[in-house]
């Protein structure tokens, strides 16, 4: 038997645990590297490694806060709250970047010192770390939004890591400081995809814009093969968070169809939506067919 939806949610939550741990301490040794080597590209890591933490437990925070029970002033419950937490992560993101894009460009001007070999080996040990934390969520980023701007942000910052094992290398051997320079703005690209990737997805949620795995007029023709429905308008599909899709939508059937089958008809439209497309949130309005209604006038005559 599958585990339920708090057994997977906790499961999440572990992991970002774990996430959050391995992403502070590789913060701390960057840090320190970085003023041991006197390396940007480290410090940059760094940087990234420690927004890393922060987003994780941000999202961590949201997921928690997402699993609080619907009320009547919050009928949809508090989902859109790792919503919110996505574009916090991802304002952070560009945050961090435009302080690296300073500190690169004074950097490159004039390149201080660097010792390659205390830069290589905390690049390993933070390159180690990122891998670690990609195994732990790559499984989630599928289906969570969180998870997913988590899995982002480590992502980019193990390619910063590549990154900075190369210069360090290239450093050790050929001193060419500015390889440093170089790798810290590629980290700082690097952020800004991540970024501009995860604001792309939050927006979509809060301006209710179609999910993209979801093609409204497939589910327009799926809807159209239920038997009994004779049509289909009005058809809304939106993200209420990661994985919870919503629609609401008006389906036609025959002037003769009673209210208690008309209820069956939409079950059977409802299982369908869920089963196909995963739309556990269906709100559907019957409408007969206005030409096989019998007129008020004709009702009115005597037979």
């Amino acid at each position: 038997m599958g585990a339920g939806p708090h057994d997977r949610r906790l499961g999440l939550q572990r992991r970002l645990l774990a996430a959050i741990a391995i992403a502070a301490a590789a913060a701390v040794v960057e840090i320190l590297g970085s003023w041991l080597s006197g390396s940007l590209a480290l410090l940059s890591d760094a940087a990234h490694v420690g927004t890393d933490a922060f987003a994780l437990g941000l999202s961590l925070w949201a997921l928690r806060v997402s699993g609080r029970p619907h009320t009547p002033a919050m009928s949809f419950g508090y989902h859109r709250m790792e919503v919110l937490a996505a574009l916090a992560n991802g304002g952070l993101l560009v945050a961090i970047a435009g302080y690296l894009a300073v500190q690169a460009y004074g950097r490159y001007m004039d390149p201080p010192p660097i010792q390659g070999g205390v830069m290589f080996s905390v690049g390993l040990a933070g390159l180690l770390a990122n891998v670690t934390m990609l195994a732990l969520l790559r499984g989630w980023a599928k289906r969570n939004i969180n998870a997913r701007g988590a899995f982002l942000h480590v992502y980019g910052d193990t390619l910063g890591s590549v990154g900075v094992v190369g210069a360090a290398a290239a450093i050790q051997f050929t001193n060419l400081l500015r390889l440093d320079v170089v790798v810290a703005a590629f980290i700082v690209s690097l952020i800004l995809l991540s970024a501009a990737r995860l604001l792309r997805d939050a927006v979509r949620i809060v301006l209710e814009a179609t999910p993209a795995e979801l093609r409204p007029q497939e589910i327009a023709k799926a809807i159209l093969a239920v038997p009994g429905v004779r049509g289909a308008h009005d058809l809304h599909v939106w993200t209420v968070t990661s994985g919870l899709y919503a629609l609401t939508g008006h389906i036609l059937a025959s002037g003769d169809v009673t209210v208690h089958d008309a209820s069956h008809l939409v079950e059977r439209v409802q299982a369908m939506l869920r089963d196909r497309f995963g739309i556990a949130h269906a709100t559907l309005q019957v409408d007969s067919l206005q030409h096989e209604m019998i007129p008020a006038a004709d009702l009115a005559r005597k037979p």
